[in-house]
Parts: structure tokens; sequence; C-alpha cells
């Protein structure tokens, strides 16, 4: 049995369509790749001077409470409920707060913190801002099934009672 040229066409037809969808999945990606990366380059600190190699920090860095600077009532405020209200707090307030945290981890000019309870974590990283630290990124986050509103996990980490 011959082929005809129209079945010829017919059998072909999938193999075009098929090219096409790979092409606009192709670009699909493409585009969502550059739409991350847009992203991800509007999120870096910007202004962040080159730093020397990190200085090594211990797990448990804890600074004695003299070589604190005293930070004046009116800054200190209330704690805070929300992670968000974390945002540019000096690590003088955060201890205020929170107390020491669990971990301190060195990352280039960064710092990273993290507040562990029983119930949630809370991390923080900070980045070089004015004339020391501030807080740059802040995250509240239960440890268990339990759900836990951020309220919740800063008054644990705080050791004092829910609001």
């Amino acid at each position: 049995m011959a082929i005809t040229p129209w079945l010829r066409l017919l059998l072909l037809l999938p193999a075009a369509a098929c090219a096409t969808s790979g092409e606009r999945e192709a670009e699909a990606l493409r585009h969502a790749l550059e739409s991350s990366q847009a992203s991800l380059a509007a999120l870096a600190p910007q202004g962040i001077p080159a730093q020397p190699a990190p200085r090594p920090v211990s797990l448990t860095a804890a600074t004695s409470p003299a070589a604190m600077p005293a930070l004046p009532a009116a800054a200190s405020g209330p704690a805070p409920t929300a992670a968000a209200q974390l945002l540019g707090a000096p690590p003088a307030l955060l201890r205020r707060w929170l107390g020491e945290p669990s971990l301190i981890r060195a990352e280039g000019g960064a710092e990273v913190w993290l507040y562990a309870g029983p119930a949630c974590a809370l991390d923080l990283v900070l980045y070089p801002a004015g004339d020391g630290l501030g807080v740059a990124h802040a995250a509240a986050r239960a440890s268990g099934a339990t759900p836990r509103t951020e309220a919740a996990c800063l008054a644990e980490l705080a050791g004092r009672p829910m609001p």
C-alpha cells in the first residue's frame, strides 16, 4: 500500500506540534529562571563593604552585660510580637528582648542567629548596618506539628507569658 503525500503530512503533524510545545515550555522555563534571578538580585543586601576573613564565633558566644552598650529605654520599647518587628534591631536589643541565642554562626560579613525553644525556633540574619549589625531577615517557625503563632513563639523564646 502506497502512502499518499497527505498521509505523510498527517504523520508528521504530531511531531511538529511536540516541537512547538517543547519550544513553548523551554521559553516558559527561561522566563521563570530570569524572573527568579531578578527577584534574588532585588533581595540581595546592597552596599555591604568587603569584609576581612570572618572571626571565629563560638556556639555560645556570650557578651557580658557590662560589655553591652546601654540602650535608651525608648529604644527598647515593648517586646516584639511578630518577627517583622525585629527587622533593623541591633544585637544588644535582641539580647535584651530574647536573651542569648542558642547558636551564632558567621557567614561572610553577616551573622546567623538561632533561638530554639521546645515548640518553635527563630532564625535571624544580621548584616552590617550603620555602626554595627542589624537584623535583615527574621523568621519564626514551629518545631513540631502543633501550629504556633509568631507571638506565641517569641513569647516562649523570651520566657514570658503570652499577652
